[in-house]
């Protein structure tokens, strides 16, 4: 059965009856924006069972005031500022009950950082009676030269050599470990099931009433632009591509600009709300949760889907695509005629609402949950 077919089914199906009696989730350790918590209450919602996130905490002297950015039922220390018996002894609170745990974004649930085999952590957990899959989000499974091959504007092409060679062992040693482990794999973006064929998607999720705003896209003149810059090293947005054609048109008066280095999640609904157009990222070739924030809003979402991961979508996003070597082209079309893509920006919080308020998310997870695929 295609995914496209699949997920129609899924979706079609009725709220089971509550199952709190039969199952209790645990999803994290990662919770990266905030996607353990939004998956937790969404399978609540959807399913009637229960359901709780966890998280690590970032290490504190590292970025200083910064914190966790996102909810989340249980909060665990970083590994660096616990023991191990510590570490454990609290996720042992965490998973008082669980019949299922989510391993979220192949970080160790008990061990440290760097220095512990998740496949053991997984293995302790069936022992224990847990039903157990894995969650991936992107860099932790994406094979670097698999995604050259089919993105001519792949980060991993320009990134140092140091880093892609990092990252292709890493998701290498990922996917042998989802492989060998013969339990559940989801992946949080529809490009990841070219890396991992036999994965389920599971849609990154949002409290899509965060993000809704009265005002239609594109009505100012000259319209705000809003692009977040990479953060990371390498960058992987293609900040180094949008931040110099988006600051020229700025100069010229053509759009007014906003490139805010650090802001707080709680913050970004009226950032965003405040622009007309969002420009996410050109060289990943898929989209996040920034670019569902920014649809859910009717923000018009420059960005880049990739023909291969297009043809996998059971519904086309409401994306345009502008890839690096059109970037300016198709930003200086949209200025020369906004009215023209004012559907595409309306059509956001539907696609939103069809894959990405928490629905799809629960219905992916039911076979898991209810038990009809194996687990280990």
């Amino acid at each position: 059965m295609s995914l496209s077919s699949r997920r129609r089914e899924q979706l079609s199906a009725a709220p089971s009856a509550d199952l709190s009696t039969r199952w209790r989730l645990a999803v994290g350790p990662a919770n990266y924006a905030g996607q353990a918590h939004h998956w937790a209450r969404a399978v609540e919602r959807r399913l009637g069972g229960s359901a709780v996130s966890f998280a690590v905490e970032q290490r504190p002297r590292l970025r200083p005031g910064r914190g966790l950015s996102f909810h989340a039922d249980h909060r665990l220390p970083h590994p660096r500022m616990t023991t191990p018996w510590g570490r454990s002894r609290r996720m042992r609170r965490v998973l008082r009950g669980a019949t299922h745990v989510a391993v979220d974004g192949f970080l160790p649930v008990y061990g440290r950082v760097g220095r512990s085999d998740l496949g053991e952590d997984v293995r302790l957990l069936a022992r224990q009676g847990l039903r157990v899959a894995l969650i991936s989000h992107g860099t932790d499974l994406r094979d670097p030269d698999a995604h050259i091959q089919r993105n001519p504007f792949s980060y991993y092409a320009t990134a140092p050599r140091e880093w892609v060679d990092l990252a292709r062992g890493l998701a290498r040693r990922h996917r042998t470990i989802a492989a060998d482990l013969g339990v559940p794999l989801f992946v949080s973006t529809p490009d990841l099931l070219l890396d991992a064929p036999w994965a389920t998607w599971l849609p990154v999720s949002i409290a899509v009433s965060d993000w809704c705003t009265p005002r239609p896209a594109l009505t100012a003149r000259p319209p705000t632009v809003l692009h977040r810059p990479s953060r990371t090293v390498p960058p992987i947005k293609g900040t180094q591509i949008i931040d110099p054609v988006l600051r020229d048109l700025a100069t010229r008066g053509r759009i007014r600009y906003l490139a805010p280095e650090t802001v707080a999640h709680a913050a970004m609904p009226e950032l965003v709300a405040g622009a007309d157009i969002v420009v996410d990222q050109i060289l990943t070739g898929s989209y996040g949760v920034a670019a569902v924030e920014a649809m859910a809003a009717a923000r018009l979402v420059i960005g880049y889907v990739d023909p291969p991961t297009r043809a996998l979508m059971p519904d086309q996003p409401p994306i345009v695509d502008a890839p690096p070597d059109r970037f300016a082209a198709v930003m200086e079309e949209i200025l020369a005629d906004p009215a023209a893509y004012a559907d595409i920006a309306a059509a956001g919080p539907a696609f939103v609402a069809r894959w990405h308020d928490g629905t799809a998310a629960a219905e992916a997870l039911r076979p898991f949950l209810d038990g009809s695929i194996a687990t280990t």
